[in-house]
């Protein structure tokens, strides 16, 4: 499911870091001036694709270092 703009609905590109607050291009660039200061969502995407895998490649790690043997 995409994230919408939250001032006009359209599909989303941008987000402030940390929170749920969504924007299109247009919007961000009409609201802030400045997009960079704004995370892209495709890198945002990226980082926490990166993290799942990192999670499921070391389970062990995740659980204290139990392996589930008594």
């Amino acid at each position: 499911m995409s994230k919408k703009c939250i001032i006009c609905n359209a599909e989303a590109g941008y987000m402030i870091k940390d929170t749920s607050d969504y924007y299109c291009g247009e919007c961000a660039e009409e609201h802030f001036g400045d997009i960079a200061l704004l995370v892209k969502m495709e890198a945002e995407a990226q980082n926490l694709k990166e993290l799942l895998k990192d999670q499921l490649a070391s389970p062990e790690e995740d659980d204290g270092g139990h392996t589930g043997s008594n």
